[in-house]
């Protein structure tokens, strides 16, 4: 019995031996490596913290390298991406330039949306939708946010403050739109009338105006 517990001492003795780790022996090996070849040393610390880099923001973001699965297998965000660059890539990008030009043509002007003016936009949706549900449910038809539409409308009036000079309407250009479509204006107030006459010239100027805007900015696609 005795001596069978000197052997499992011993061998337990042994494994701790073997699992121990020695902090000074492992900086003398990353020494005499680093001297053996101080480039190679470097490269090969650098791709280790490269790579403990990827793995921990896979772990903490796994969206910027999966965007799904389907009955465990994966689909992967460049393979998302390169679908969706296909469909409808270009019309996306033009219109994320659309909206950076606008914004950024706004601050040079000091143009701004207040949220007085976005609600306001937002409640006359909602009139016209029959509601807020309506108006909800309108948005997830059409796969869109209330923020999303907010953004819409921001955009939307800064146009129009931008363009403020070339659509304002006249009475005079009031009482020729009502009398050349009797049919349409049928009910609505002079305000609504004017409305109307004034979405249809900022449709007209709009189209002129960003295609100048655009052409002075440096645009650059990758894709």
């Amino acid at each position: 019995m005795a001596t069978t517990k000197k052997l499992s001492s011993r061998s337990t003795s042994e494994k701790t031996k073997k699992v121990s780790f020695n902090f000074s022996t492992f900086q003398k090996n990353l020494k005499r490596r680093y001297d053996r070849s101080p480039v190679l040393f470097v490269i090969g610390a650098i791709i280790l913290v490269a790579v403990a880099a990827v793995l921990a923001l896979f772990i903490t973001n796994k969206g910027l390298f999966l965007a799904g699965s389907v009955d465990g297998k994966l689909i992967t965000t460049p393979q998302f991406y390169s679908k969706l660059k296909k469909s409808n890539g270009p019309e996306v990008f033009d219109s994320l330039i659309r909206e950076i030009l606008i914004k950024q043509e706004a601050s040079k002007k000091g143009a701004a949306a207040s949220d007085s003016e976005i609600n306001k936009k937002i409640k006359e949706l909602e009139d016209r939708f029959g509601g807020k549900d309506m108006l909800q449910r309108a948005l997830s038809q059409n796969n869109t946010s209330l923020q999303e539409l907010k953004e819409q409308i921001t955009v939307q009036i800064l146009v129009e403050k931008l363009l403020k000079d070339k659509i304002a309407v006249s009475d005079q250009e009031v009482g020729k739109y009502s009398n050349e479509n009797k049919e349409s204006v049928t009910g609505l107030s002079k305000d609504q009338i004017k409305d109307q006459v004034r979405s249809q010239k900022l449709n007209q100027e709009f189209s002129q105006w960003y295609e100048s805007l655009k052409s002075k900015a440096k645009i650059i696609k990758y894709f």
